[in-house]
């Protein structure tokens, strides 16, 4: 019995055979005029895979703001975005948990925070994209501060 992650027209499958049944499978699909791509034979190790936190916060660094999303991060890192579920889930939450430890590690050496907002994709997906502002974060907008002279 053996294993194979293969790519046909952009989508990610995997297949569990004889090596007699993954051969007939790959054949069917060139027949049918499909190019399959083999991904792996075996699963790799997430940490091997996704980029450590270091080099997360340099990209981060790189851009204007320190403006950046998953979709762009994982296109740069991997050559193609990933999604949250299928194949790709696994290496997409720890991409993102990793993103997340990188950015607090930019917050407190830069001095500000994060803020989130909301984008729609080219497909019409949304997303996030992460803008970082310099500065403590705003406080419970429920509750303002107030001074003498007003709010601040």
């Amino acid at each position: 019995m053996v294993k194979l992650r293969f790519r046909v027209g952009g989508m990610e499958f995997e297949s569990e055979g004889s090596i007699d049944e993954i051969k007939e499978l790959i054949a069917k699909l060139a027949a049918e005029g499909y190019r399959t791509e083999k991904i792996s034979g075996e699963r790799e190790s997430l940490r091997e895979f996704i980029p450590d936190q270091e080099t997360l916060v340099r990209f981060i660094l790189s851009k204007p703001n320190f403006e950046h999303n998953l979709f762009e991060v994982a296109e740069h890192f991997f050559g193609r975005r990933i999604t949250s579920s299928g194949l790709d889930a696994r290496r997409y939450n720890a991409l993102y948990r990793r993103l997340e430890r990188a950015r607090k590690k930019i917050e407190r050496d830069y001095g500000g925070h994060f803020e989130a907002v909301w984008a729609r994709g080219r497909g019409g997906e949304l997303y996030k994209v992460f803008r970082f502002i310099r500065g403590r974060p705003p406080q419970n907008l429920e509750t303002p501060l107030v001074n003498g002279d007003g709010i601040l």
